[in-house]
């Protein structure tokens, strides 16, 4: 049966609003506390409020934002606790994540966790593009944790990485940030390819803990 033309446009502008404020958040364009207005949105990026309105659903449910009514969605603010709940959540997750995945993993999947890594190194290792750093990081970290077959769990995952990237950010301007994330993300899936869980949990908590101590001067 074909769909509803207007239906499926209707989604695909809820999908692009979606993206920019999500990105705007995150660069820090809107900064904590800034109330995204729907009427002011409508105007901006010529849509109606109907699609408007799911965007701001979705960064809802993403944490970035909170509706408050009369006021539209008010950006969330940074602080040390959240960014310590965040970065506890992910180590619980990613290292069950990867401790399912390894044992399932095949010479496909660590062909795409390999293309996905000398993405993320072709701008990291050079410091370019830093807007592009956190989505090319989360889809490494996706590529090793896929084969667990968790699908809701990886969308709660994407979730938290979407909220730390907020953080991430900040970060990845620490000198040499970009090289040790990529001999880590090395490690990590040299550990993979020889099926060892242990050192692979192990390494995995190691580096997301190492990421939440640099940041930790900066929130």
């Amino acid at each position: 049966m074909v769909g509803n033309p207007k239906k499926i446009r209707r989604v695909t502008l809820a999908d692009e609003s979606f993206n920019l404020l999500k990105q705007r958040i995150i660069s820090g364009f809107y900064k904590p506390d800034h109330a995204l207005r729907q009427d002011e949105l409508a105007k901006e990026l010529g849509v109606s409020r109907i699609p408007l309105r799911e965007a701001l659903l979705k960064l809802e449910a993403d944490g970035l934002i909170d509706i408050v009514a009369h006021k539209g969605g008010i950006v969330r603010a940074l602080s040390f606790d959240k960014a310590q709940e965040l970065f506890d959540l992910r180590i619980l997750i990613e290292c069950d994540l990867i401790a399912k995945s390894i044992p399932k993993m095949t010479a496909e999947n660590f062909a795409n966790a390999q293309v996905a890594l000398k993405e993320f190194d072709k701008i990291v290792l050079n410091e370019d593009n830093i807007e592009g750093w956190t989505e090319l990081n989360w889809q490494f970290h996706y590529k090793l944790y896929e084969a667990a077959q968790r699908e809701e769990t990886i969308k709660i995952l994407k979730s938290l990485h979407s909220n730390c990237d907020r953080y991430i950010r900040k970060q990845l301007l620490v000198a040499g940030a970009g090289n040790r994330a990529h001999k880590q993300h090395m490690k990590l899936l040299q550990y993979c390819k020889a099926g060892d869980v242990s050192s692979a949990v192990a390494e995995l908590k190691n580096h997301i803990s190492e990421v939440f101590k640099e940041l930790g001067e900066f929130v």
